[in-house]
């Protein structure tokens, strides 16, 4: 086992030992940098199940020489079994299929067990394994495979800006490698481990002013550490949950999914390392609900969500690996144990129920709904908001174009009233950049409104309705009334006669008042105003019925010759209205920010961390400490009253 000191140095000789066992498998069988990532992830999972099971110890080739020694000659090759062994131990995660193999010799497994024999991942601080793996990712995924990652200095701005507190529950449906929820479980943890320690100052000075003999002083100091220490443990001694405060943080409070199996693999082998946390990732459709992952339970959501691509209407509920509805027993009685409850049930429910309809996943959502596709990270907004409980707290990853595009104004509007938005962070252009895209993207952070908060901003819809639609109807009368005779009569005189005679005997061309039409479902705005053609009205007597008869054919005889100019002032007319609809839209939002004004953090950073070449760590410039600290500051200027004699003055480059 590596010594549990230098923890740089023990992590960057543990990365290189990983990307040496990544480059037997490329070196001997040939296998691009994608597959041998994958088979180096399975035997560190077999690795995981031998040393963290309890039942063997440290997986040597020792270990594997003891197996061959009693290995039946039908049973399958040693390596091959292992795997075997590993799949039924994970299964509950649903790591891998019934058809997944190794597919390398057994002499090549052995080299690589012979390299990692140094690398005990039961007695590894959790530190430096967490590192190692990260940097063993930083080398194979992001260089070799080109992935997307968010930098780190990025992941532990947007977690700490939101600060996750303990007991809360945290989501990513678009975790990756996992970076965010293994950050939050760290920022968490850090937190349970503070207060562990101030426990322990307290009960040393507690022990101490006993007035014992320093045996019985020092036997009582290690008794209640000990039991404070318990408090620390993520898993039990078997690997499963354990009632701990870091226990229930690992297993009852960190949830995600990733629709790509690689990524949901990686990003379980990621939390395992950091510490645990890893039975609430799923391969899964981040856009589906999934074990425990279903709408209004989270306190946090935390993504940056696929750019770039669509969710098309041919996209199904059930309708693939990642959008499957689990029905078999064990994960249904799973589910109930954990106590997910009622809502749990109906979330299944529903799931089972689109699933045998062939719902397409768009209709899900209210913005998705009778479309044939939108843009991933545009559901992905609903997605993240859907998950969270009223007053919970959400940090996206998202493309400019999503914040200042006036073709998306629509979406603005539309979270505008779901949730406060808390802070904009625009990220340089360097921050998201591969060898063939760059994605100019902002950090958005909002909160979704409490029941208080909805109520407030209907109330202030309905105010701004109350105060601003008579002014409004007022200019469609004015409108109506300025362009009804011209459309009537084309603008003609001799029409204009041959009507007003028609009118004399009771027969009149009406242009009908115009009415509100039905408003789409999103965003709020002020309902369309609908105009219908001219039409003939009234009745004439039996006298005159014989005169009306002449003169209404007439008139309709002139009509037709002046039909192109009616239509064109019918036309004008509509256009006056749709403007005076869009005006009294724009009133309606700005009286709406008035009566529900808050203030927002808006920053542009030059520098977060990150190189153009996309090098992280200490010596990279990053002004993203002090402007977490100007973050704080606002916070606190909010919670006084956000007097405006006393805003504060940030020192970092923004616009905040």
């Amino acid at each position: 086992p590596l010594p549990e000191r230098s923890g740089r140095r023990q992590d960057g000789f543990a990365g290189r030992l990983l990307f040496v066992c990544h480059s037997i498998l490329r070196d001997v069988h040939k296998m691009d940098p994608g597959r041998a990532f994958d088979t180096i992830s399975k035997i560190l999972f077999i690795k995981m199940y031998v040393e963290r099971s309890g039942l063997h110890g440290t997986f040597t080739t020792e270990y594997l020489d003891k197996r061959a020694h009693v290995r039946l000659p039908t049973d399958p090759a040693v390596h091959d079994g292992l795997f075997e062994q590993t799949k039924a131990y994970y299964r509950a995660d649903d790591l891998f299929t019934a058809a997944d193999k190794l597919d390398i010799s057994e002499a090549t497994f052995r080299r690589i067990v012979k390299q990692l024999e140094r690398f005990d991942l039961s007695k590894t601080g959790d530190d430096i394994k967490g590192l190692a793996f990260e940097k063993f990712l930083g080398t194979t995924f992001r260089g070799e495979l080109g992935q997307f990652f968010t930098p780190r200095p990025v992941v532990e701005f947007m977690v700490d800006l939101l600060n996750p507190k303990e007991g809360e529950l945290i989501c990513d449906p678009a975790a990756g490698s996992g970076g965010f929820l293994i950050r939050a479980f760290e920022h968490v943890r850090a937190q349970i481990v503070a207060d562990i320690q101030r426990q322990k100052d307290a009960e040393r000075a507690r022990i101490e002013a006993l007035g014992l003999s320093q045996d019985e002083e020092e036997r009582q100091i290690e008794e209640a550490f000990a039991r404070l220490n318990q408090e620390l443990l993520p898993s039990g001694d078997d690997n499963q949950p354990i009632d701990t405060r870091v226990g229930r943080l690992a297993w009852q409070c960190i949830y995600g999914t990733d629709a790509e199996p690689r990524a949901a693999r990686t990003a379980k082998m990621n939390m395992i390392m950091h510490g645990d946390g890893h039975g609430g990732i799923h391969y899964h459709d981040g856009l589906l609900d999934i074990n425990g992952i279903f709408g209004g339970r989270f306190d946090l959501v935390l993504t940056n969500p696929p750019f770039g691509s669509n969710v098309g209407s041919d996209q199904k509920v059930g309708g693939s690996d990642e959008t499957r509805v689990p029905v078999d027993a064990a994960y249904l009685q799973r589910c109930r144990e954990r106590g997910y409850g009622a809502a749990w049930e109906e979330s299944h429910n529903r799931l089972l129920q689109a699933a045998g309809s062939k719902t397409p996943i768009l209709d899900l959502f209210e913005i998705g709904q009778g479309k044939n596709n939108r843009p991933t990270e545009l559901i992905f907004v609903e997605r993240c908001l859907n998950l969270l409980k009223p007053g919970g707290r959400m940090g996206i990853v998202l493309p400019d174009g999503n914040l200042n595009n006036p073709s998306l104004a629509w979406l603005r509007r539309w979270a505008e009233g779901r949730a406060k938005l808390l802070a904009v962070v625009s990220l340089p252009e360097e921050t998201f950049r591969s060898s063939n895209a760059t994605v100019k993207a902002s950090l958005v952070f909002l909160r979704k409104f409490t029941d208080a908060e909805a109520a407030q901003w209907e109330a202030a819809w309905a105010h701004a309705h109350a105060e601003l639609d008579a002014r409004f109807d007022q200019q469609r009368n004015e409108a109506h009334a300025a362009y009804a005779p011209r459309i009537l009569c084309g603008e003609d005189a001799e029409v204009q006669r041959l009507l007003d005679e028609l009118a004399a005997l009771g027969v009149q061309r009406t242009l009908l008042p115009w009415q509100h039409g039905e408003a789409p479902a999103y965003p709020r705005q002020a309902k369309p105003t609908v105009q219908s053609k001219p039409a003939w009205m009234g009745e004439v007597d039996k006298a005159h019925k014989k005169t009306a008869t002449e003169l209404k054919k007439q008139a309709s005889a002139a009509l037709t010759a002046v039909q192109k100019r009616s239509d064109a002032l019918l036309s004008e007319l509509k256009a006056k209205f749709k403007a005076i609809d869009e005006a009294h839209t724009a009133a309606l939002w700005a009286r709406v920010r008035e009566l529900f004004d808050y203030p927002v953090f808006v920053a542009a950073p030059k520098a977060v961390g990150i190189t153009s070449t996309g090098e992280t760590g200490e010596g990279v410039a990053s002004d993203l400490p002090n402007l977490l600290q100007a973050y704080r500051e606002f916070e606190a200027w909010l919670t006084n009253g956000a007097q405006p004699e006393a805003t504060p003055n940030f020192p970092v480059p923004s616009t905040a």
